[in-house]
């Protein structure tokens, strides 16, 4: 989904969403392949406030990231047969990821040469 984002509308749309805080943050946990549960993402810092997310913001954000497409929602079964949800990142995911970091260079690159 991340692919084609020519459309004006829908590209800001997802710019929107994968700049949310919360979102980026969720997807470099993510980034091992490994699936991850929610209690995974429960301590992750916001580095704008320095604060916690909140369960309500992070709980969001993975709805969102789901929705895109940059994760996938699994069902898992624990050693005692139980199910619980789980997400892992999809590739669409690692290369949203990977973007972000090229930008992240490309700004800081831009911003110091304007100093």
């Amino acid at each position: 989904m991340f692919m084609g984002m020519g459309d004006g509308k829908r590209g800001f749309e997802l710019l929107n969403m994968i700049l949310s805080e919360g979102s980026l943050e969720i997807l470099e946990v993510a980034k091992d392949g490994e699936p991850k549960h929610f209690t995974d993402f429960r301590e992750l810092v916001n580095s704008r406030t320095g604060k916690v997310f909140s369960p309500n913001t992070i709980s969001t954000r993975l709805k969102e990231l789901v929705d895109a497409g940059a994760l996938e929602r699994i069902i898992a079964k624990t050693k005692r047969e139980r199910e619980v949800v789980g997400y892992k990142i999809t590739p669409a995911g690692l290369r949203a990821l990977e973007i972000s970091y090229r930008y992240e260079e490309e700004l800081q690159t831009a911003l110091e040469t304007e100093r």
